[in-house]
């Protein structure tokens, strides 16, 4: 039996809107909650909404012309609020491999059902949709919410980059998690 792609009972995955999205993002950015818990390099910063709709502008471009990535925002079934993006950041064809990201608009969203219901629904895109064979996905070591929900959904730790995020005043490794279309499938 299919499952629905997009909807999940507490959240559902719709494209982004730079006109639309630009102001919450904005606003999670204006709070000190707010981190971006993914390999992110540069540095968090507050952004206006007319900054946050440039970034979403640029983003959404580039995937229009390249194909190699696939954005969505995570909001609540009702599309009132917006509680994330999800994107598929680098798809490879040829290999059938796919980088994930993930930012929820605080540290503590990593452990709520909307992300672990996000997440579900991009693995059942990813594996029965466009048919890849391998998701992957980064992360600090402090998203241990995120760490959990990654391994209740069948992924498993691969790699731990030593020290590569600063944040919070400590150097944290990145860990990188990863499933096989034949784990998902087996845990279906």
């Amino acid at each position: 039996m299919d499952k629905p792609l997009f909807t999940a009972p507490h959240i559902c995955l719709t494209a982004l809107d730079a006109e639309a999205d630009a102001k919450p993002l904005a606003v999670w950015t204006q709070d000190s909650r707010f981190i971006s818990c993914a390999e992110e390099m540069e540095p968090v910063r507050p952004l206006s909404e007319t900054q946050a709709k440039k970034i979403l502008e640029e983003i959404l471009e580039e995937s229009d012309d390249k194909r190699t990535t696939f954005w969505f925002g995570i909001h609540t079934l009702d599309k009132e609020e917006l509680l994330g993006i999800i994107a598929l950041i680098w798809i490879d064809w040829g290999n059938g491999a796919a980088s994930m990201d993930l930012m929820m608009k605080d540290l503590d969203e990593y452990s709520q059902p909307s992300t672990q219901e996000a997440l579900a629904l991009l693995q059942n895109y990813v594996f029965h949709e466009i048919h890849m064979h391998r998701l992957s996905i980064s992360l600090p070591a402090y998203n241990k919410g995120l760490a959990k929900t990654l391994a209740s959904l069948g992924f498993v730790k691969e790699v731990s980059r030593r020290k590569a995020v600063y944040r919070f005043g400590t150097r944290w490794d990145v860990l990188h998690y990863g499933i096989l279309a034949h784990e998902w499938k087996d845990l279906q």
